[in-house]
């Protein structure tokens, strides 16, 4: 139960759930797979992505594999090979992740940090 005079917020902090910050730095990322500007940002773009939704997906359903898959592709040296697996993984991903809320999204961040960066969390 909240406390009276709080109110609860309809964003999180740095927009995550803006879709130009959160869809359009991974949509780049795959537009630069393959080019010489690709670089280690585009990768982490995706990879968030994927930590972010298979986080937040139920066990064993389409967007947990689909994540999975991603994750996997992302933590390995990306190639042009790679693009097609990717962008049909992203583009299972992305859709699902716009319709969760926002304190689902911040409970899986929390969460991810706490197992990837224990120390700092």
């Amino acid at each position: 139960m909240r406390k009276a005079g709080t109110r609860l917020t309809k964003t999180l902090p740095l927009n995550i759930k803006n879709r130009v910050q959160t869809e359009l730095p991974a949509l780049v990322a795959l537009t630069a797979i393959g080019e010489p500007w690709f670089s280690a940002e585009h990768q982490a773009d995706l990879l968030a992505v994927a930590l972010v939704v298979h986080e937040l997906a139920p066990e064993g359903g389409l967007q947990s594999q689909c994540s999975a898959a991603l994750q996997f592709l992302c933590e390995e040296p990306i190639t042009m090979a790679n693009k097609v697996d990717i962008a049909l993984n992203l583009a299972e991903c992305l859709p699902w992740f716009q319709e969760q809320t926002n304190s689902r999204v911040l409970r899986a961040l929390k969460a991810i940090a706490a197992r990837r960066f224990p120390l700092a969390a």
